[in-house]
């Protein structure tokens, strides 16, 4: 009898299998198995407790050994249901912890279910949303995901992005390279049959990558066939490659592309996107051979990035590690420095089961009314409206009047900060700290370890007469012990007692805002440094003439003026991110701006780039990824770009033949 019910059952799992194909198709979590005949059939289905409609989630059933049954991710417990909330297994009978997780902002359900060999289990779980997020209109994703693939256009991986994002409540993604397979001409086609009103796959890209920093995109529809022209080759192939240079400059290695920071301002105005610092203080010691050498992705660019009228929309302040205290320092620097910069985290992984970089694991909240909008969370993103989370909820306001990245008047009236945080979705989480911090000082910290409570509400009174921002940071029950660590800039300032992560912290719970500024009437942001140039064209050769002299400026790739020199000599001034076409009869032009071509500048960004900014620091060792805010050297910069002498040879260097491909390239329609 034992053995006809076992066949009965068998033959339902079957039928089922058969029965939802059309919705099944060989997604994470979802696929069809061959039918063990030790094993039993459990069903289940995950509900939104409100509306009752399905949920898309992700399920851990431990054995009553404490083992996970079946993880997609080889980082994160567990696989996912269908979009509908529906799954399927086959168990061997015996009991087991089930849990049932939806992004953050639902709480999770554990339960422990019971697998009897005389029949099939079926279970219906309910979820509750813990936090008003979506109500409020926030929405999460990415756009430093990169989607590597062997396949052309490839569907299945396609499937499974949404499948994954929707069950981690994941709103939207913008890929980069190598896109799932797909390009600029067959990515609308391709992301459209995996896009609607629930998430939306979007294009992206990781342009340019530079020995000087990375951008990342939102927003952008296209590469204009240029993305591996933007890639430092030189760099790559010569020095991170090579396994015998262990040092470079731009005398002996030069970028052979065109700068970085024309690339960004042009895509900006191309595609009207929102460009994005990547990993801003990345680096590493390099092995290659017998030699180890410094090798750097991190943001050289951004002194000169910020004196151009802060090329980038945002910066990445959470990522590789939850609670990057050298990513979060510069972005105080940066701050400190009058300009607004929204928080941005980033995943920079592959959709691969082993990233420990899974889809979920940092995410970025957009404030866009609720739509799932690219176009909304690309304002939003210029707004600052962006909060930053690897597991923590964390919003405020300004007398229920002023949010995430406005500005508020100090008009000498006591203004009400309403803070409100939540603990994770997952129901054994609390929260540990919540800490206010002012011009990138400790303001107030609430130490809620005692207490554990899942959720926080308080509002202090702030009467502010002077310049400030305030941004406010919640943990989860994974924090630091100490809480002197959670001064970041001292900590920053004294690494030699930097404090190593304990056991498991190095995932940190943590979640944190963009700022709320408080500006007096009459401040306004930084804007574009105004070089004052003096300038001298030489021949190169002592016997030559330069006949008909002409220097044209072009700003953003349009001309603004046009300057004819006296005795080879000129001055004007013009807008720091301006590049200089200088001609003359029977030479070919050539292009000059002053990020990379004026010596002492270019000098100055290779210091940071190479590593040889750690001759500064001679008692302190560095560790990977960590840079301190003064080695970028933003002061030193303006100062040198403020007043100019240069002296330029009318000699084509690397970059020159490639700037009319570039103009026509990117933007067709401006003039060079």
């Amino acid at each position: 009898m034992m053995q006809l019910v076992r066949v009965l059952a068998i033959f339902v799992f079957i039928h089922f299998c058969s029965a939802s194909k059309q919705n099944d198709t060989s997604l994470p979590g979802t696929e069809n198995r061959p039918v063990q005949d030790s094993g039993i059939v459990f069903r289940g289905k995950v509900y939104d407790a409100l509306t009752g409609s399905g949920l898309p989630a992700r399920i851990v059933i431990k054995n009553d050994s404490g083992n996970v049954v079946e993880s997609y991710f080889e980082h994160l417990p567990g696989f996912f249901t269908s979009e509908d909330g529906t799954f399927h297994r086959m168990l061997k009978p015996g009991r087991y912890e089930l849990s049932v997780f939806h992004g953050i902002d639902y709480e999770s359900v554990s339960m422990t279910i019971t697998i009897d060999s005389s029949r099939e289990t079926e279970q219906d779980i309910y979820l509750k949303r813990w936090s008003p997020l979506k109500k409020n209109g926030w929405i999460c994703g990415d756009g430093h995901n990169h989607l590597d693939t062997k396949t052309k256009n490839d569907e299945g991986m396609l499937k499974r992005i949404r499948q994954v994002s929707l069950a981690q409540g994941i709103d939207f993604i913008c890929g980069v390279q190598e896109w799932a397979g797909y390009n600029d001409q067959t990515w609308r086609a391709g992301y459209a049959k995996v896009s609607d009103s629930r998430f939306l796959l979007h294009y992206g890209a990781e342009m340019p990558k530079y020995r000087t920093g990375h951008t990342w995109w939102i927003g952008l529809k296209s590469t204009h066939g240029y993305f591996d022209n933007s890639t430092d080759k030189n760099y790559e192939e010569k020095y991170y490659q090579n396994d015998q240079s262990t040092f470079w400059d731009f005398d002996n290695l030069p970028l052979a592309s065109i700068p970085d920071v024309d690339i960004v301002q042009r895509l900006k105005t191309t595609e009207h996107a929102v460009a994005i610092m990547a990993h801003p203080t990345s680096w590493w010691w390099q092995t290659n051979g017998n030699i180890q050498k410094y090798v750097t992705n991190a943001a050289a660019c951004l002194p000169f990035g910020l004196l151009a009228g802060k090329v980038w929309d945002g910066m990445t302040v959470m990522g590789y590690k939850a609670d990057h205290y050298f990513y979060q320092n510069l972005w105080f620097g940066v701050l400190n420095a009058g300009y607004r910069m929204p928080a941005v985290s980033e995943l920079d992984g592959n959709f691969s089961k082993s990233d420990k970089a899974y889809f979920g694991s940092y995410r970025t909240y957009y404030q866009t009314g609720g739509k799932i909008s690219i176009d909304k969370v690309a304002q939003a993103l210029r707004n600052g409206k962006t909060f930053v989370s690897s597991g923590p909820i964390i919003q405020a306001d300004v007398d229920n009047k002023y949010g995430l990245g406005d500005i508020v008047r100090p008009d000498g009236k006591t203004h009400d900060l309403h803070i409100s945080a939540y603990a994770s979705g997952d129901a054994t989480d609390f929260l540990s700290y919540i800490v206010v911090y002012r011009n990138g000082k400790i303001f107030r910290v609430w130490d809620l370890r005692q207490k554990k409570p899942r959720k926080f509400k308080e509002t202090l009174r702030l009467n502010q007469m002077r310049k400030a921002w305030f941004i406010i940071k919640a943990y989860g029950k994974a924090a630091w012990r100490d809480p002197a660590y959670l001064d970041i800039v001292s900590v920053c300032k004294n690494k030699n007692n930097y404090p190593e992560f304990e056991a498991g912290q190095d995932l940190n719970s943590v979640a944190f805002t963009s700022p709320i500024y408080f500006w007096p009437r009459g401040a306004t942001d930084p804007g574009i440094l105004q070089s004052e140039i003096n300038v001298t064209v030489v021949p190169g050769k002592a016997d030559s003439k330069l006949e008909n002299l002409r220097i044209e400026v072009f700003q953003n790739g349009r001309l603004i003026r046009t300057i004819r020199p006296a005795n080879n000599k000129a001055t004007f001034t013009m807008p720091v991110n301006c590049r200089l076409k200088i001609s003359c009869t029977g030479r070919p032009p050539i292009y000059r701006s002053l990020y990379l071509d004026y010596p002492p500048h270019a000098r100055l960004v290779a210091e940071l780039a190479s590593g040889k900014w750690m001759e500064q620091y001679p008692s302190i060792k560095f560790g990977g990824g960590e840079i301190p805010w003064e080695a970028f050297h933003l002061k030193e910069a303006r100062e040198l770009l403020a007043k100019v002498n240069w002296t330029i040879e009318m000699i084509p260097n690397t970059r020159d033949s490639l700037w009319r491909h570039f103009e026509a390239a990117i933007s067709p329609n401006i003039g060079h």
